[in-house]
């Protein structure tokens, strides 16, 4: 009896360990497989390597770069549920993978080295698009820039990237125009956030505290009183942000053309100029002064193309000359946001944005406008940001 059960033992381990043998090849044939249908997939799959151009939409540069119509529309729709189309760069690139039917099986964005987004098709067919998760090192830095000659040539000599001028330009824009305003000797102090990937710069994180000392000394320090109420302050807890920015074109544009009355280019008549004329380069973005509704978008004689956006109380923008619109009517916008791109449209020497604000119907001057501002902090909240920005603040007092 008891040289049966050990005879039974046996051969079930014998079974066990065959059953073992015979999965393990099984699993290292199909792996195996596997291997060679990759291998064979992606030997015959094309790298299309690209930059996005000057005044370039995404669409548009993938054509240049000789990928069909169709591929293009479906890559484009398919990166854009996780990247904002409308803050691409022009140093932005991408690699696109094809097989050999010419059908887009990879799709890699990148905006810096850890920046990145893709787009995969899947064993359905479809391309799924992700932002993967990366982690970066942060360190916190406090520095002076001194303006020689203009702020991007401060930044650049301070060795930072160009990416901490747009950050200062959006903390500021309600109160300093950056094309007219800066003059040699501004000093800007910054207490803000670098983050790394890999040892290497990756991407600038919050600006925490700044100052702008130029004719007019602005101050602002980053604050959440809320989840959905945050933004920069200056130190008694008004916010920066106004309801209109200063200019449609934040640093990009010189005024070639006053409100109020001139000699008309064109007529060679003497009228009422309804706006400001702000010159830039043909393509050039134009941005919402304030959140609101496209009311209208298209063309509209002398104006060209034309954009006019809704806002509270009876105001409303206008933005002429466009050579292309991006928003369409009864859409919103939000302040800040890309629209319409500076053309020459209508009746134009050259290319640059005829901007308007106009309070029920009647035309203002933009630039001697009376922005209304939010509300300030008050109570509780107004006691925690004191208390927060004297402890940010800190690092900017000393330098």
């Amino acid at each position: 009896m008891a040289t049966s059960a050990v005879y039974l033992r046996r051969r079930l381990a014998l079974l066990l360990a065959l059953a073992i043998l015979i999965g393990g090849v099984t699993v290292g044939a199909r792996r195996a497989v596997n291997s060679f249908h990759n291998r064979a997939r992606w030997s015959n799959i094309t790298v299309v390597k690209g930059q996005l151009g000057s005044g370039e939409v995404l669409y548009d540069s993938l054509l240049a770069d000789g990928i069909s119509r169709e591929a293009a529309n479906e890559a484009v729709l398919a990166i854009a549920r996780v990247l904002d189309l409308t803050r691409l760069r022009t140093s932005d690139r991408y690699r696109i993978y094809l097989d050999k039917e010419r059908r887009i099986v990879k799709f890699v964005y990148e905006r810096a080295p850890a920046d990145l987004y893709f787009a995969v098709r899947d064993a359905g067919g479809k391309l799924r698009s992700f932002k993967p998760a990366i982690y970066l090192k942060k360190e916190l830095l406090a520095k002076e820039f001194t303006i020689t000659s203009s702020l991007f040539a401060a930044i650049l000599k301070a060795q930072e990237e160009e990416e901490l001028v747009f950050d200062i330009v959006d903390i500021f824009a309600w109160d300093i125009d950056f094309y007219t305003y800066p003059r040699v000797g501004d000093k800007i102090k910054l207490y803000y956030e670098k983050q790394f990937y890999k040892g290497k710069f990756a991407r600038y994180g919050r600006v925490l505290a700044a100052e702008y000392d130029g004719r007019d000394k602005f101050r602002a320090v980053y604050f959440a009183p809320g989840r959905d109420r945050r933004g920069y302050y200056d130190l008694e807890g008004r916010p920066t942000e106004k309801m209109f920015l200063k200019t449609p074109l934040k640093f990009t544009g010189r005024i070639t053309s006053y409100f109020g009355r001139r000699r008309d280019p064109f007529t060679h008549r003497h009228g009422h100029h309804t706006g400001v004329d702000f010159a830039s380069y043909y393509g050039a973005p134009i941005v919402a002064t304030a959140d609101g509704l496209v009311t209208f978008a298209g063309w509209r004689g002398a104006y060209g193309r034309l954009l006019i956006v809704r806002h509270n109380n009876g105001y409303a923008t206008y933005y002429g000359h466009c050579s292309r619109l991006l928003a369409r009517p009864g859409q919103k916008v939000g302040q800040g946001q890309t629209i319409a791109l500076v053309g020459s449209s209508g009746r134009s020497t050259g290319p640059h944005c005829h901007y308007e604000i106009r309070i029920r119907a009647a035309a203002t001057n933009p630039l001697a406008f009376n922005r209304p501002k939010r509300l300030p902090l008050k109570g509780k909240e107004l006691a925690a940001f004191k208390s927060y920005a004297a402890n940010v603040w800190k690092n900017i007092e000393k330098m």
